[in-house]
């Protein structure tokens, strides 16, 4: 996940406190884990022991999906607001949709060409013309 200063982040639980971590580089170029937030669960979801997990994140909107035995619930990381999303159930991963299709809008193929080192590759994607 991405963090608010834009570095490399990771989030995961422990017990029932929610750490958010950072990949910093310190002055000698080596690159280490820096804890940089930690949300206490208990405060603002039920937890039953250690159920709660990580199961998503939602990418530019900073936020995360945690799944607990009283159900699914998503964290904004900005403003702390917390909401009950779904009940509970099983839920390894949580994958948000971040786009959408507006009818009355042509969709056009453009083409896109991948060039990694020597490798060549020709591929096709959407866009949406307004």
């Amino acid at each position: 996940m991405e963090m608010e200063d834009g570095s490399l982040g990771l989030a995961n639980i422990v017990e029932s406190s929610l750490n958010l971590w950072s990949k910093k580089v310190n002055p000698e170029e080596a690159a280490e884990w820096v804890l940089s937030r930690v949300i206490e669960l208990k405060n603002v979801i039920p937890i039953a022991g250690l159920e709660a997990f990580v199961a998503g994140f939602a990418e530019g909107v900073q936020v995360i999906f945690v799944s607990s035995g009283f159900g699914l619930f998503t964290i904004e990381l900005k403003s702390g607001r917390v909401k009950k999303i779904d009940e509970p159930g099983v839920y390894y991963s949580v994958l948000p949709y971040m786009s959408f299709y507006t009818p009355g809008t042509v969709l056009t193929t453009k083409p896109l060409v991948i060039c990694p080192h020597a490798f060549y590759s020709f591929s096709m994607f959407w866009s949406v013309n307004t």
